[in-house]
């Protein structure tokens, strides 16, 4: 089902996404800065829809089915909508332009599309379900992305070259690295004294085991010798194939070594804390990594694509994936004390909302589709 909330006809550019989630969390603040221009929202309804309706000149609700790799109702009713409503659009994550591609089959249009991946993420794991569906489509996949779009948006390079290898994909190639974030809106952390006040421990990320939920559970059942306080924030994502169980939930509510914090507000709770964990296996640009090192925390994070971009940090430690004993290592040798001068001045300079949408703005004139 296709549901128009305020829908007009010759709309610019609609941000398409297979869940609100996502055009909400950073996009929100780039829209905010393209104010100018037509920029319209499609994507299920969901917690953040409200709060779109806000941001978004409007927004078209599209039903999708989180939980299946390729939803081919959802694929129909996108087909209808590419069909009959005058619009270019921008395309966000590697699933939602998949979907793009397949319901744009034999569609013949002059509206350009924009794919923005910001992780190759599930689609390019070990997982046998993703492994077969890149057997599936990889036949089909180089005339797929030619014909859907016009210029791919990468995070990293890694991720750039790894996809560009199995898709041949030959148009337009950009890279910006981030999706922003609002500086203006965060609390910055407070040095402490280690011996007077209690370390405050993190990982925040979605519960996906992907995201090292399990990594970090074991590295604070590794830790109970050391008086330090361990927290997880973050809520489940039931639509994702990588969403822990259960009984993985269990453990972590049972665990009387970690605080189960649910949601956290980044931008005004994350100062609270001293040390931020980042255990995912894969990232496209780590989000809560940038924000911790903006914050002032002191930052530990598995060495992959997504993370390694960011080595130009201070406060970082960087460690090879599956060490676990690093992690504690470094937790061990924290001081409390952090400058965080240098790293607040390198996101200001490369890595705000404002400056990734002036990179879009940049993108869609070359394209001519701004109004």
């Amino acid at each position: 089902m296709l549901t128009n909330l305020t829908l007009k006809m010759g709309v610019m550019i609609t941000y398409l996404s297979h869940w609100d989630w996502i055009l909400y969390k950073s996009r929100k603040e780039l829209v905010t800065y393209l104010d100018s221009h037509d920029i319209h929202a499609m994507c299920p309804d969901g917690d953040y829809l409200i709060n779109l309706m806000k941001v978004y000149k409007s927004t078209t609700t599209w039903e999708v089915n989180r939980e299946k790799l390729l939803d081919f109702n959802a694929i129909r009713t996108l087909r209808k909508h590419i069909k009959n409503v005058e619009t270019n659009y921008h395309c966000f994550t590697l699933k939602t332009g998949l979907l793009f591609a397949v319901a744009k089959i034999g569609i013949s249009t002059k509206r350009k599309a924009i794919l923005s991946i910001t992780g190759l993420g599930f689609m390019f794991t070990d997982n046998k379900k993703a492994k077969l569906l890149r057997f599936l489509i990889k036949p089909f996949i180089k005339n797929l992305m030619n014909s859907a779009f016009d210029v791919i948006i990468f995070q990293n390079h890694s991720d750039k070259e790894i996809f560009i290898n199995f898709s041949k994909f030959s148009n337009k190639i950009e890279i910006i690295p981030s999706s922003g974030i609002e500086t203006s809106k965060f609390i910055i952390r407070k040095n402490k004294k280690k011996d007077l006040e209690p370390i405050k421990v993190i990982l925040v990320s979605r519960l996906l085991y992907d995201k090292g939920i399990l990594d970090y559970l074991e590295l604070v059942e590794t830790s109970k010798n050391i008086n330090y306080e361990f927290y997880l924030a973050g809520e489940r994502d039931h639509g994702n194939p990588q969403n822990i169980t259960d009984e993985d939930m269990d453990r972590i509510l049972g665990n009387e070594n970690l605080k189960f914090l649910g949601k956290l507000d980044v931008e005004t709770e994350l100062s609270n804390f001293d040390i931020s964990i980042i255990m995912s296996s894969h990232e496209g640009f780590s989000r809560i990594l940038l924000e911790s090192l903006y914050v002032g925390l002191y930052c530990l994070a598995y060495r992959i694509q997504g993370t390694e971009v960011m080595e130009n940090f201070k406060n970082l430690e960087l460690i090879p994936l599956n060490k676990i004993n690093e992690f504690k290592k470094y937790i061990e040798n924290f001081t409390g004390d952090i400058d965080n001068s240098h790293n607040m001045q390198l996101v200001e300079k490369n890595y705000t909302s404002k400056i990734v949408a002036f990179q879009f703005e940049k993108i869609y004139k070359e394209l001519d589709v701004l109004n």
